[in-house]
């Protein structure tokens, strides 16, 4: 038997599943929402955010991208808590369909199309999927005057004839202020995060440090409350085109968010993030739980096309007692 020969690689956007794939209440807001996110998909952004939940839900969100080139699908659910911690668990499931393979089409078998004289055979284009599993278990509890929590995440991504297995770890905290602040801190894939392919190859990803705070303003007369969101994020995993600014060879990312809810039925929600520049999108507040929307335009310079985004939240008490009608 041939031993297995492979290489360790660092990648910006090896873990690019967990990226983006929250609830939409978050995407409107630019993802800028890691000291304000709530319920099971908290565990995207802030796993210490499951704590401040009083409610358990099951949330689905599912996603359109880039004029449906995309599909995402993310379920999550808070499971039974008990005295000391709070629980949830999130499914997520990515799907890319007939994406071309152009290296076996070329018209003169040059290697490559940086040939100017090369040309691709449309008669040898063949096509292939990329599927992507993730699942995510997380848990929050208190540590003196701070809220902290941590998950544990797992990937599996198919790519044609390959496949690649993977396992990272997230850690956030945050903590309330006086004046109706929050201020919260994520570090995802803290030890680095890996990606196994079959081939031998191991994907690296290094971590990423995220700072976001929210003001919690309420105006009584006209029974709205405002929540002005920001977040700083900084990659150890080198620059990007999409960075707002640079510290030594670590790129970095501002985020902001506004968030008006009226007579809490009603949400507004505009953010702003580095890839599509601005974000928008509406909430609505039922008896059963919620429905959110976001709108997020096609990536700067690109024409790609826009992505939608639609969550349900349901309150698990009102699955229960639906569940409990039915039997009788």
């Amino acid at each position: 038997m041939n031993p297995l020969v492979g290489e360790s690689i660092w990648v910006k956007y090896g873990n690019q599943l967990f990226q983006g794939s929250g609830d939409a209440a978050s995407i409107s807001l630019g993802e800028s929402n890691i000291a304000a996110v709530s319920g099971p998909l908290s565990l995207l952004l802030n796993p210490a955010r499951l704590y401040f939940e009083q409610e358990r839900y099951l949330s689905f969100s599912h996603q359109e991208r880039f004029s449906g080139l995309v599909s995402y699908d993310v379920i999550g659910f808070h499971l039974k808590d008990n005295l000391k911690y709070k629980r949830a668990f999130v499914l997520i499931r990515e799907g890319v369909q007939g994406i071309p393979n152009t290296t076996r089409a070329l018209l003169f078998d040059t290697g490559s199309l940086d040939d100017e004289n090369e040309r691709i055979d449309a008669s040898k284009i063949t096509y292939f999927n990329q599927v992507q599993w993730g699942g995510i278990f997380g848990l929050a509890t208190m540590w003196g005057d701070w809220i902290v929590g941590g998950n544990v995440k797992g990937i599996i991504h198919q790519l044609g004839s390959y496949t690649g297995y993977g396992v990272g770890f997230d850690f956030g905290l945050y903590r309330v202020f006086r004046f109706s602040n929050t201020f919260a801190i994520t570090i995802r894939d803290v030890t680095s995060s890996w990606i196994i392919w079959e081939s031998g190859t191991v994907e690296r990803i290094a971590p990423e440090i995220v700072l976001g705070d929210v003001q919690s303003l309420k105006i009584n007369s006209l029974n709205l409350e405002v929540k002005l969101l920001a977040a700083t994020l900084l990659s150890f995993s080198g620059r990007t085109n999409t960075d707002d600014f640079f510290i030594g060879n670590m790129g970095g990312n501002f985020r902001f968010g506004l968030d008006i809810m009226y007579k809490t039925r009603f949400h507004l929600r505009l953010g702003r993030n580095p890839i599509s520049n601005y974000t928008s999108g509406l909430g609505f507040l039922l008896p059963f739980g919620s429905i959110d929307y976001a709108f997020m335009p096609s990536p700067l310079g690109s024409i790609l096309g826009n992505s939608h985004y639609l969550t349900l939240n349901v309150k698990l008490r009102f699955l229960s007692s639906l569940l409990e009608s039915v039997k009788r």
